[in-house]
């Protein structure tokens, strides 16, 4: 139903990934930025999880074979028949019709959803591209997709409010993580080195992990290596040259280095969208904590479905200087 024409960067299949085969050493997989792929599956009415398109820096052009509505989520430039729409929205498109994504002033990954989701055959429960195992591989120009059945009616038009959107454009982003579990191979001013120094992002990061760069974290007389154990996404891994490398969807799922902390869930994003170049700070939450601002993030998700779905309203609400997104229930009348 849709035919990729140019594919200038990473396209991958993926969705919310492989859940379960961990202990059998295959990764997780999946979204690289779950908080933007499932708004844009929101926008098209699909389930957040359902298979999308994820591309890296730039975006495809692609053709529609058959009539579709669609949503491109990121910081990025869309022409639809060469006329200018709207990132954040759902848009129809009828047979014929020639979709421009062009490449991303901010971020890293961006995402373009159908509504129906993409037609696959999940391995191992998953439609996520993992090539390095043979789990489907990187889309090419010429590749054919095929999108699951969908009800069309009332599907385009929903559009995210600016003010809604995840904003990715700083250089410099702070990132919570939870210290652990290996502290006792580091010392207390390697600890406080990697709480209080800036790292950079370098390009020798992808999908499975992003190397960083900055002032050396110091390890204990116990040194860089452990027996090695379990990787939860988000890992931070310090080597023996003392620079911090996160794990991330791709990653392995046991290594041999000592983890200095996890980033928290909610926060992973972030470090995704995190382009070579620019840089981290990491900032000491507790396991509750963490928890707490996965729950947060998962009640604005559920709003923001909500609000795209007319279930919920919108408002702003202005505390000191600070503005603030709210939502209330759309009261129906008969």
């Amino acid at each position: 139903m849709i035919e990729l024409l140019n594919v200038p960067s990473l396209l991958t299949v993926q969705d919310s990934g492989r859940r379960g085969y961990r202990k059998l050493g295959v990764p997780v997989s999946g979204f690289m930025d779950d908080y933007s792929a499932r708004i844009a599956n929101y926008l098209v009415g699909n389930p957040g999880n359902a298979p999308l398109l994820e591309f890296l820096l730039a975006g495809p052009t692609l053709r529609f074979n058959a009539s579709c509505v669609f949503a491109v989520a990121g910081d990025v430039e869309v022409r639809l028949n060469g006329t200018p729409v709207e990132p954040w929205m759902s848009h129809w498109a009828k047979r014929g019709d020639i979709l421009e994504v062009g490449a991303l002033k901010s971020g890293l990954y961006g995402y373009i959803a159908f509504a129906g989701g993409i037609k696959c055959e999940p391995l191992l429960g998953s439609c996520s591209a993992y090539p390095k195992a043979g789990l489907g591989r990187p889309l090419k120009a010429g590749d054919i997709l095929n999108l699951g059945y969908a009800v069309l009616t009332r599907k385009d038009g929903r559009y995210l409010p600016p003010g809604l959107r995840p904003d990715y454009s700083a250089k410099e982003k702070t990132v919570r993580v939870v210290l652990g579990p290996n502290l006792d191979h580091f010392t207390g001013e390697g600890i406080g080195t990697f709480l209080s120094e800036a790292y950079t992002v370098t390009p020798e990061s992808d999908r499975m992990g992003y190397r960083l760069d900055g002032k050396a974290i110091e390890h204990s007389e116990k040194g860089a290596g452990i027996v090695t154990d379990a990787i939860p996404t988000g890992s931070v891994q310090v080597p023996a040259n003392g620079k911090p490398i996160v794990m991330l969807r791709d990653a392995q799922t046991t290594g041999g280095y000592a983890k200095i902390a996890v980033v928290a869930t909610a926060d992973l994003p972030i470090v995704a969208q995190s382009r070579p170049g620019e840089r981290l700070r990491f900032e000491a939450v507790s396991v509750d904590e963490a928890r707490e601002l996965l729950i947060r993030r998962e009640k604005t998700l559920r709003a923001i479905k909500g609000f795209l779905d007319g279930k919920m309203r919108a408002y702003r609400i202005r505390t000191g200087e600070e503005e603030l997104i709210a939502f209330t229930k759309v009261e129906r009348r008969d």
